[in-house]
C-alpha cells in the first residue's frame, strides 16, 4: 500500500472512532438528538485524531501521523 493513502486511511480510521465513541457517550445524556450531538462529537474527532503530515526531502516525499498532544511525528 502507498505511504499517503496509508496515513489517509489511518486518518480516517482514527477520526471515525474517535467520532462513534464521542456519539455513543453523548447519547448516553441526552435523550433527544439536537444538532449539537452531531456536531461535537465531530468537532472531538476532528481535535483528537492525528493529523495527515507530508515532508519534502532529497530522497522525496515523507509522511507520517502528527498527534496534537505531541510534536513528535510518527513515520510511516
Amino acid at each position: 500500500m502507498n505511504a499517503m493513502v496509508k496515513m489517509y486511511v489511518i486518518h480516517v480510521a482514527v477520526f471515525i472512532a474517535i467520532f462513534l465513541i464521542a456519539r455513543y457517550i453523548i447519547s448516553q445524556f441526552v435523550v433527544d438528538p439536537t444538532f449539537w450531538t452531531t456536531i461535537i462529537p465531530i468537532i472531538c474527532g476532528w481535535l483528537l485524531a492525528p493529523k495527515p503530515h507530508v515532508e519534502d526531502q532529497q530522497s522525496g516525499k515523507q509522511y507520517g501521523l502528527r498527534i496534537v498532544f505531541s510534536n513528535k511525528i510518527i513515520k510511516l
